[in-house]
This record gives structure tokens, sequence and C-alpha cells, in this order.
């Protein structure tokens, strides 16, 4: 979840980014979930899946989008669970340095 201020800009104004939320928890992030300075935990997208549904013409359009933000507990043991629920077949790589 992301959320928003009004931001005084002359002549118009502009909604900037504050601060993100989890969309599932509520949990507040910084700039990224991290767990501390040794701690790894932290979400990255490599590959975006988006929904994008409305109207698009020559000089203009109209829609939504779907833009979902996720904590790293959330994303690990909510959304994982309920993908191999409905099949995906999720495998777990070791990593190290």
């Amino acid at each position: 979840m992301k959320i928003y201020k009004d931001k005084e800009i002359p002549a118009h104004k502009e909604k900037i980014l504050v601060k993100r939320a989890c969309d599932l928890c509520g949990k507040e992030g910084r700039h990224s979930w991290d767990g501390g300075l040794y701690e790894e935990s932290n979400t990255t997208i490599k590959v975006s899946i988006r929904h994008k549904e409305g109207r698009n013409y020559p000089d203009s359009g109209f829609g939504d989008l779907i833009d979902i933000d996720l904590c790293p507990n959330c994303f690990r043991n909510k959304l994982v669970p309920w993908l191999q629920e409905q099949g995906a077949n999720i495998k777990y790589e070791e990593w190290d340095y």
C-alpha cells in the first residue's frame, strides 16, 4: 500500500510518495522491509505482473491499474502458500557468497 500526501506546488498539486505499507498486514516499510545490518529480509520484484483495464484512444485514455505491495513476511507466509494451494510449483533456491 502506498501512502501519499498532497504537495502544494505553485499553479498545481501533485502526489508524492511518503511511505509504503504492506497491503495485507499494514506493516510500514521505509525504502524496503530490511531486517537489519546483517539480516537479509526484503522482497524484490523480478517479474512484473500487471493488470491494466480501460480504454485507449489516440489522444486520451482511462482505466485502472492494479499495483500490490507486500512485506517479506506476507510474501513468504501468505502469498507463497496460497499460490501453492492453487497449483503453483514454487522452488526454493539456496544462496550464499
